[in-house]
């Protein structure tokens, strides 16, 4: 039996709970994965509230961790060894918990040099952000990018990733101590997306033009500023909701001839070949110092449920992890 955190319906953090799971041996490509750390992520609560569908409850939730294996299936073909570091972050929910058994398909080996706790950070979030700046809008030099949420965990690895592509980045926060981590963290400008005059604050750092794509992992509460802002043929670009559904129409996107995408990890990075590369890329980035990964708290395995409520009530920032040993 392990130790894991469960869901049987929908709603605040009051609806996990902890339970013991039996635990199946791995049968042909699978492997049994110990876990030493888990990510904690905005999809997590998106799972928990229903925002995200969930196939099934009661469900475990979780969609990254890290940890070592212990046993492996008969048809394993990838050349994974009992002893490995492995991580992943698009297997189906389920990480919230001490030990699982997970497909071969789903798993990255972790390079010696990369921390546990820095690629459980890191990866679900460095997945992310590759396919937001290169496929969802490619920044190229010079280009104008609003960054909702620039002082979260999420945030702060995509204005550190688009600067170094040469984007200008303005990053947005929900208040003025906020401001000062997004310009830590490769942002050009920062603003208050509270701030009554944050609009004319973009145009006059856009010059009137307006930016070319909008990062929102916010939704409603931002939205109506994150249109706004945008310049013609720019792109709506949402990767969350966590304030509720964007309010969008076709008479709203005609205004400047506008674009308007929904983004999900599980598109983007659904073959083995492309998740690979991606990693390689992302403990790249880390190596060469064009990332840097600054865990903001470390929270027990028995201190979900709190991790949970901080999340809720914005308590955390930056990139924030679950110790399971």
């Amino acid at each position: 039996m392990v130790k894991a955190v469960q869901i049987k319906k929908t709603g605040g953090p009051e609806v996990l709970e902890f339970v013991d799971k039996s635990i199946y041996k791995p049968k042909d490509e699978e492997v049994l994965v110990r876990h030493t750390a888990i990510g904690l992520n905005r999809y997590d609560l998106e799972h928990r509230k229903g925002i995200r569908k969930i196939k099934d409850l009661p469900s475990v939730l979780g969609v990254e961790a890290v940890g070592i294996v212990e046993e492996l299936g008969k048809k394993i073909s990838d050349g994974l060894k009992v002893g490995d570091r492995v991580g992943y972050c698009t297997a189906p929910p389920g990480a919230y918990c001490e030990k699982r058994v997970v497909h071969q398909k789903y798993l990255i080996k972790i390079p010696d040099e990369i921390p546990d706790e820095i690629a459980a950070a890191v990866l679900f979030k460095g997945m992310t952000t590759h396919y937001l700046i290169n496929q969802s809008y490619k920044i190229k030099p010079g280009a104008f990018v609003l960054v909702h949420g620039a002082n979260g965990g999420l945030g702060q690895i995509i204005c550190q990733w688009a600067a170094d592509k040469k984007g200008v980045i303005i990053g947005s926060v929900s208040s003025d101590e906020k401001m000062k981590i997004a310009l830590q963290n490769g942002c050009t400008y920062a603003v208050n997306y509270n701030d009554k005059d944050c609009i004319s604050k973009i145009m006059e750092i856009t010059q009137s033009r307006g930016v070319g794509a909008v990062y929102d992992p916010i939704g409603y509460a931002t939205s109506k500023l994150s249109f706004e802002s945008l310049g013609k043929f720019g792109i709506y670009v949402s990767y969350g909701q966590i304030s509720g559904s964007a309010p969008v129409s076709f008479s709203l996107l005609s205004s400047r001839s506008l674009f308007a995408t929904g983004t999900s990890i599980y598109h983007y990075k659904h073959d083995r070949f492309t998740l690979v590369l991606t990693a390689m890329e992302i403990f790249e980035m880390i190596r060469k110092k064009l990332l840097t990964i600054r865990i903001n708290k470390r929270y027990k395995f028995d201190e979900i449920i709190e991790a949970h409520r901080d999340m809720e009530n914005r308590k955390v920032n930056g990139l924030n992890i679950i110790k399971v040993s």
